[in-house]
């Protein structure tokens, strides 16, 4: 938005703005002013840093004032959407990180359109309450997840609570640093091994479809199985998420024939009903329970090697203990 004043916007970087390239900065600073008029003014110098003109590339310092000439954001956050924290179990934290339990039917973040608090509401609810963040102090920067469950997949999301180590757990996970670990209750017999395919997401249904082979438009993927126990007719099995695909797990167990219990999109109807009418079971029997971080950076240097693991649900024990306790 043009105005005819001289400088309209300024801003000192603050911790968690410090780092980021400037024109990344701005796209989130000035929200709603398009990309094409950010770099424009960087190349014509409308927008400056510490007084001087600034290619888009510069690293941001802490300390840094960046200002602006001739353009002006409307944009305003949402505020923080206030709720009680006595829903969110921790599981882990520290100065750095949250590992916080996620339940069935919440999701991560906003789908755009359920009106119901995320869990996300829920972890800057906690933070607020703990000093720990407060949107009328920080810039750009919200805490938030560095790996996403499905609505009905209960189990650990991980929160970066900081921007530097947002980053690092975001890059981790890029280079699979941090091994996921997820448990599950399938149909039948299944081998231990490490199986791949190719996935092809429906975004229409909101499906995704696995097979052998690639095709157009697939993405690969795999997954390493372990048999804890198993009865022959149902198996309780330990996964490893090698890649992470949406769906990946559920769609990819139940191409191979062994669909999760619970699991309405991909499961068996008659097997899900048994379960929800003996023990009120209502979503899939997967659970995230188990992370290890491994070539941990100087910032994070303290959790090197460090495994942190969540003990399964009520419901999940029941129907584990029932199932396998004889066998």
């Amino acid at each position: 938005m043009k105005n005819t004043g001289e400088i309209i916007m300024k801003v000192e970087i603050g911790n968690n703005e410090a780092g980021q390239r400037l024109d990344k900065f701005l796209r989130k600073w000035l929200k709603d002013v398009p990309l094409s008029g950010i770099y424009k003014s960087i190349r014509k110098g409308d927008i400056r840093v510490n007084g001087r003109k600034s290619k888009e590339n510069y690293s941001l310092l802490k300390g840094d004032v960046v200002e602006t000439k001739y353009i002006i954001s409307k944009h305003k956050d949402t505020k923080l959407r206030r709720l009680g924290s006595d829903p969110l179990k921790i599981t882990y934290e520290d100065r750095n990180i949250l590992l916080v339990e996620k339940h069935p039917g919440i999701l991560v973040h906003s789908d755009g359109n359920s009106k119901d608090p995320t869990l996300t509401d829920y972890v800057l609810s906690y933070l607020y309450d703990r000093g720990e963040y407060d949107p009328q102090k920080e810039i750009t920067f919200t805490p938030s997840p560095c790996n996403r469950l499905d609505r009905n997949t209960s189990g650990i999301v991980i929160y970066g609570k900081n921007y530097d180590t947002l980053k690092l757990l975001n890059e981790m996970i890029k280079n699979r640093d941090i091994k996921k670990y997820y448990e599950a209750v399938v149909k039948g017999k299944i081998k231990e091994g490490i199986y791949e395919g190719y996935i092809l997401k429906d975004i229409k249904n909101n499906m995704s479809v696995v097979y052998d082979v690639p095709r157009k438009n697939t993405k690969k993927i795999s997954m390493d199985i372990k048999v804890i126990q198993s009865c022959g007719t149902f198996s309780f099995i330990e996964l490893e998420l090698i890649t992470g695909r949406s769906h990946q797990l559920r769609a990819h167990l139940a191409h191979l024939g062994n669909p999760i219990i619970g699991d309405s999109k991909y499961g068996i109807s008659e097997v899900n009903s048994f379960f929800y009418n003996k023990y009120g079971l209502k979503y899939q029997y997967l659970y995230a329970y188990k992370l290890n971080f491994r070539n941990c950076p100087k910032h994070l240097k303290y959790m090197e090697n460090k495994t942190i693991s969540e003990s399964l649900p009520p419901v999940f024990r029941k129907i584990k203990n029932n199932l396998f306790n004889k066998f």
